[in-house]
Order: C-alpha cells, then structure tokens, then sequence
C-alpha cells in the first residue's frame, strides 16, 4: 500500500487557522498571501530562532519550499523538529514525512511513524491518513488492521471531500477485506472513543 506522503499538506490548514493578532507573525503571514516570501522569512527568522514555534514551523515550509529562501531540506527539517518537539501537530506531521522520504534527515520509518502518530493524537487528520496506512502495511510499527482501520475512519470524516477523503476510502475498502467482523467492531469502538489530546509546550 503506498503512503500518500505529501510533505505538506497541512500548509494551508495553518494559514487558516493563525489567531490574527498584530505583530511581526501576522505581518510574516499577509506578506505570506501576498506571495512575498522574501518579507516572510525575514520576518520570521528572529521569531523562530526566539523561540516562537508557530514562526518555527512556518520557516520550515518556506526552506522545504524554496520560498524566499534557498531550498534546503535540511534547514527545513531543522525548524520543523523545533516546533514539533514544543507540540505543533502540522510540524510533527513534517517532521514525520520528512523521515520517511528521507528529506533533510536518514530516512527512518520507524521515526516517520513515532511523529505520525503524536500528530494524530493530536487530531491532525493527515497524520491519521498516514498512521493508519502505516498500521495497515507494518512500515515502522507492528501490522495491527484493527488501529488501521480506526485512524483512517478518523480521517475520513476530518479530510476534505475529493482526492483525500476517496482514498482513504480505497484504503478502508482494503483494510476491511481481511478483517474479521469482530475486529472491524473494534477499530469503530476505538474511534468512537478516541478524543484529541493536545500537546502543551
């Protein structure tokens, strides 16, 4: 089963989900829209390397992305364990893509998976994409059908109508052909039960 690993599937969720207070974040973010990735960075920078793990994670997009700065996977790869090791789950789930492509990092399933799933703990249904996938195939963790099948039912219902959400539905569909009634039972009870549990830096 091939793992879906788009690096950065969760840009565009953040710049959505960014409070808008003023200061030299937002700014970064309207020259962001603005397509000003110079401006970004340059705005960014002082506030990622004080610490800041929203700043943090957004440098590491423009360097996995060539925006504004030179393409540097390593430097990308850089920022985003910063953050993610504070909690951010969009940084966890590059952190984890960036380990199994091997991007800026050698590359480790076992590692991949570990950010995976504490991105999906956290809810960010893309690393609940990927975890499940990774359950159902055995890459970095132990083939287990049942956790398969509750992390991609947890992300079918959170990713966006279209491309996404069709194949986790492809995957459920190859999931469940080898489970048993009882298993399947399970995976739903597990769902049903599961509640985010946000990291606090």
């Amino acid at each position: 089963m091939r793992h879906p690993l788009s690096r950065f599937a969760a840009a565009l969720l953040l710049t959505l989900a960014i409070p808008a207070f003023a200061g030299p974040l937002e700014d970064g973010l309207d020259a962001f829209k603005a397509k000003d990735y110079a401006k970004a960075a340059a705005l960014w920078t002082p506030l990622a390397e004080a610490g800041d793990l929203t700043a943090q994670y957004r440098l590491g997009t423009l360097y996995a992305e060539g925006q504004g700065v030179p393409q540097d996977d390593a430097l990308a790869f850089k920022w985003f364990l910063r953050a993610a090791e504070k909690g951010e789950p969009s940084a966890q789930y590059d952190v984890g893509a960036s380990y199994m492509g091997g991007h800026g990092v050698k590359a480790s399933e076992v590692e991949g998976a570990k950010w995976f799933l504490r991105a999906a703990n956290q809810g960010m249904v893309y690393a609940q994409f990927n975890i499940g996938l990774l359950y159902a195939s055995g890459a970095g963790v132990q083939k287990d059908p049942v956790e398969a099948l509750k992390w991609l039912q947890l992300a079918l219902f959170g990713l966006p109508a279209g491309g996404p959400r069709s194949d986790v539905s492809r995957a459920i569909v190859d999931v469940t052909a080898t489970m048993t009634t009882e298993q399947i039972q399970e995976a739903k009870s597990r769902e049903r039960r599961f509640r985010p549990k946000l990291e606090t830096p």
